[in-house]
């Protein structure tokens, strides 16, 4: 032992192998050939004297504290398998090696005089045959030995019919199908259902299950979303597991997704039980079972405990604003802030220097803000369930209504946008508010009050000094007598009032409007006045009413009643023709015009003259819609009235000359 530096490393070095024990299998050989080349001469190198209790240097090298052997059989989908051969299908089996160049040197009978390394013992030569034995594969294994202990397992069901039962038909019964790879048997199970009623357990035992033709089941009959036969009974398969799912993705075929199985009627009745089963049905009895709880002297519930303890000092902030839209209303800016252990708000108000107002700055006390507010006239009455503002309710862009002001939000800080975007996978922008455009408020004009006109009130109101109002004496010189009459007739569907007719006046002078009633013989009317001559607003534009809102196809409501204007003197449409300028629907260029998807088909029309009913729908049929006082301006321009009836006919050649 005190002899020379190389003789104490190979002792050294054999006393390693020595404590380093036999290890199983073909880890021997590998084992030798390590501590043989790498360690020993690493230990010689940092290593002056042997590695033996008392021989300490303080360089001793780090030894491993854990000698324990690591567990090989694995449990996995496909069932047991031993960890060294693989899973059978994603990677190649992990085997033992040998070391042939070991082997050879074993042959050779002078090792035997070789003493720089020690001689195996016995038990070391076992392993090293019992490796020689487990690393034999063959090229091309059986089955038995390929998909050892390798299971597919598949999912399915069948209907069971039910009879003499009004409520169900059949009953969905779930399976699980089990094939075998390592000899092709089969074996179907249906897991046990606690008071079921239904002896349940395997239900066909392991074996070779033959098709309807005699022929048994193979790797290829089976796959999801498919309906096998055993014995007579249908079963279909709806999925599988992960590891059949990769077993046939390895042979190259994709299985379907997994199919969602039928629920039976039992089922469904069931199921809804079960979830209506301990819930309360409304607020009364819950209230009634807390206060009978706090009466036997039970403990209120904290039923935000959890929640406080997560989210104590978590608050979520948000800058919003409110637009009052009174006559002298302004913008208002505030700051809400949203406490996460209890769910409840705070809203502050942001005043700016020299606003006016009160400097109050607590617009809501921190409580919770409800979506549906409701108020009981008197106590004690039933409120319903109150619906408080939650974060998902809460977003930039949206609103919240509290006191009956719609505050918008419009941007919030970081630790908020951090909040949704992991609470909700939200993201909250920010929106630039521009500052409202200042508009001079003016004080409207009170309502007419019904006496006199309402020129003649209004100018009590925009002076001191009452004076008449101005009139267009120019236009009453230039208008004097120019009156345009129109024939009317009620529009109000009654079946009396449907051979009334009237005349309508315009006068061009003042803008006054009257109407009066034409003799009708057995009609049961009297003629006369129906309305007074007086300037009357348009119902539809609420404005007065105007000379180029009156032409023939017209309807105008005067005192609510509305009349139809189907006719007019002569008088009228000569006067309209010449101030064509003022009145479109008299101007004959204007209208020609228009005509332009007409010209087709005038020069297709056999007749050299056409009636106003057949220009008319003529015009349709092209898409133009043409009034009553239109077509009355062509047939005056370029064909033949029928006396003071707006009806006649049109000159084709004429209509396309002008075209």
């Amino acid at each position: 032992r005190s002899g020379s530096q190389t003789a104490r490393g190979t002792h050294a070095n054999s006393l390693l192998a020595l404590a380093s024990g036999c290890p199983s299998g073909g880890g021997t050989l590998i084992g030798l050939k390590n501590f043989a080349s790498g360690p020993g001469s690493a230990r010689k190198a940092k290593v002056e004297v042997p590695l033996l209790p008392g021989y300490s240097t303080g360089q001793w090298p780090v030894m491993p504290q854990d000698f324990a052997k690591t567990q090989t059989l694995n449990y996995a989908p496909g069932g047991p398998h031993d960890a060294l051969k693989g899973d059978g299908y994603t990677k190649a089996a992990v085997l033992p090696a040998l070391d042939l160049q070991a082997l050879e040197k074993l042959c050779d009978p002078s090792r035997r005089y070789d003493m720089s390394t020690r001689s195996i013992t016995h038990d070391e030569r076992e392993s090293m045959k019992d490796s020689a034995r487990n690393t034999y594969r063959p090229t091309i294994p059986p089955l038995w030995l390929k998909h050892d202990r390798q299971v597919l397992r598949f999912a399915a069901y069948f209907k069971e019919p039910v009879h003499e039962n009004p409520k169900e038909n059949f009953r969905i019964r779930h399976c699980s199908i089990y094939f075998h790879l390592e000899d092709g048997s089969m074996m179907i199970t249906e897991p046990k259902v606690e008071n079921s009623g239904i002896p349940q357990g395997t239900f066909v035992k392991r074996h070779k299950i033959p098709k309807p033709d005699n022929t048994p089941f193979t790797v290829e009959d089976l796959s999801s979303s498919e309906t096998i036969h055993v014995y007579g009974r249908a079963f279909r398969i709806y999925d599988c597991d992960d590891f059949t799912r990769g077993f046939y993705r390895n042979r190259g075929v994709e299985l379907p997704k997994r199919e969602e199985p039928p629920v039976d009627t039992f089922r469904a009745t069931r199921l809804h039980e079960l979830e209506s089963l301990g819930k309360p049905k409304n607020l009364e009895i819950i209230e009634s079972k807390e206060y009978s709880k706090l009466s036997a002297g039970g403990n209120r519930k904290n039923e935000k405990l959890q929640q406080y303890l997560e989210n104590d000092r978590k608050v979520l902030c948000f800058k919003a604003f409110w637009d009052d839209t009174t006559k002298y209303g302004s913008r208002m800016y505030y700051t809400m802030h949203y406490y996460l252990a209890d769910d409840t708000v705070e809203i502050l108000e942001n005043l700016a220097r020299n606003s006016g107002r009160d400097p109050y700055p607590v617009f809501w006390k921190r409580s919770e803000i409800d979506r549906n507010p409701h108020m009981n006239p008197t106590p004690g009455m039933i409120e319903p369930e109150k619906k408080p503002y939650r974060p998902e309710d809460l977003c930039v862009g949206g609103s919240i209504s509290v006191y009956g002001r719609e505050l918008f939000l419009y941007d919030c800080d970081e630790f908020t946008r951090d909040f949704y975007r992991a609470y909700m996978d939200l993201e909250q922008d920010k929106i630039e508010i521009k500052d409202p455009q200042i508009v001079h408020v003016k004080l409207s004009d009170p309502p007419h009050s019904g006496f006199g006109t309402e020129e003649e009130s209004l100018v009590s109101c925009r002076g001191l000094r009452r004076t008449a109002p101005k009139k267009d004496y120019t236009k009453a010189m230039r208008e004097d007598g120019n009156v345009l009459r129109f024939e009317g007739k009620m529009m109000n569907g009654a079946a009396e009032d449907r051979n009334r007719r009237f005349v309508v006046a315009m006068h061009l002078a003042d803008d006054s409007v009257g109407v009066w009633e034409k003799r009708q013989r057995n009609s049961g009317h009297a003629e006369g006045k129906f309305a007074l001559k007086s300037r009357k607003k348009n119902a539809e534009t609420n404005d007065w009413f105007k000379p180029q809102e009156f032409f023939l196809g017209a309807v105008v409501e005067v005192n609510a009643m509305p009349f139809a204007l189907v006719g007019a003197d002569a008088a009228t449409v000569a006067a309209m023709e010449e101030r064509c300028a003022e009145f479109p629907v008299a101007d004959a260029g204007a209208i020609v015009a228009k005509l332009g998807p007409v010209k087709a088909a005038l020069g297709q029309a056999a007749e050299p003259e056409l009636s106003d009913e057949v220009f008319h729908a003529m015009a349709c049929d092209a898409g133009l819609d043409l009034c009553l006082h239109e077509i009355v301006t062509l047939i005056r321009k370029f064909g033949t009235q029928e006396g003071h009836k707006p009806r006649g006919s049109i000159d084709t050649a004429k209509l396309l000359a002008a075209l």
